[in-house]
């Protein structure tokens, strides 16, 4: 499935028509604008019509499914894993300011922990403000997706909650994704040296590569997880797969640089080996 973006960069319908994308971009009536998903923006004045649009959000601690439907063809499939180490950051951050504040500074009254809101709840509240939104739950998912033989996985959950049905086409692929820490920051380490001089936590580039950039290496596509100043890298896929654990820079060849979303695009279902008790689903 190719995505397509108009010239103003409004969606418009996917397509699976190859050749004529190919045609397009060889012709420069258009630009490839993301490789994972692939999408193309044109680059001429066309019509914007568009085809009314399911889509079934699956809503977990640690793993959030989307499924995208027409009436006929799922468009868009996806598992995106979140982080887990936030809530430890903070934690770990709220202590080094308090001990901080032990100094000869001006007195400060820590911050209302009521502050911080459910996130699912919050995404729902939020497309609520812009779209017709209904909840379902999770023993209702449960029994349809017990009725169309469909595993037990969150992309398959959101695909229910979209409304599916037996006429509708699954897509032949779907996209994991996962999200990184791009940075170590060290504004609140206890890692300062002698003349009061901060230590670097991470090493940002090496031979022009850096962390979580997503690199071709032989005939493999893998995300560089560690960076060595010697010029030799360990490759993964995004489920921590190792390709290579200490490869040089010269075999590889960047992709797509990093982001702080990586996407990655499979063909049938990698296990996560994640659990979770209690999930909140949302069908947009």
């Amino acid at each position: 499935m190719v995505y397509v973006i108009s010239k103003d960069s409004k969606p418009l319908m996917p397509t699976k028509r190859h050749g004529k994308v190919r045609r397009l971009l060889k012709q420069g009536l258009a630009k490839v604008v993301r490789r994972e998903p692939f999408t193309i923006q044109l680059l001429y004045d066309t019509t914007t019509y568009t085809q009314p649009i399911t889509v079934g959000v699956d809503i977990g601690s640690k793993v959030i499914g989307v499924s995208a439907i027409t009436d006929k063809q799922e468009l868009f499939s996806i598992e995106v894993e979140l982080r887990q180490d936030i809530k430890k950051l903070l934690l770990e951050r709220r202590e080094y300011r308090r001990n901080r504040r032990y100094g000869k500074t001006r007195y400060r009254k820590p911050k209302d922990a009521n502050h911080v809101s459910t996130i699912g709840w919050h995404i729902v509240n939020r497309l609520k403000q812009q779209y017709d939104v209904e909840i379902a739950f999770g023993s209702i998912t449960k029994a349809k997706r017990t009725e169309m033989g469909l595993e037990k996985t969150h992309r398959n959950d959101a695909f229910v909650i979209a409304g599916c049905s037996k006429d509708i086409n699954r897509a032949t692929e779907w996209y994991f994704g996962k999200y990184f820490r791009r940075q170590n920051t060290s504004l609140h380490k206890a890692n300062i040296l002698k003349g009061s001089i901060r230590k670097r936590n991470t090493i940002k580039e090496v031979k022009g590569f850096r962390r979580f950039d997503k690199v071709r290496y032989k005939n493999q596509i893998g995300t560089i997880y560690d960076l060595r100043s010697s010029g030799y890298f360990d490759i993964r896929t995004l489920s921590g797969e190792k390709i290579h654990s200490s490869t040089k820079y010269q075999d590889l060849k960047v992709i797509e640089r990093a982001k702080t979303l990586i996407l990655e695009r499979r063909n049938q279902r990698t296990f996560l080996h994640l659990k979770e008790d209690e999930i909140s689903c949302a069908g947009l």
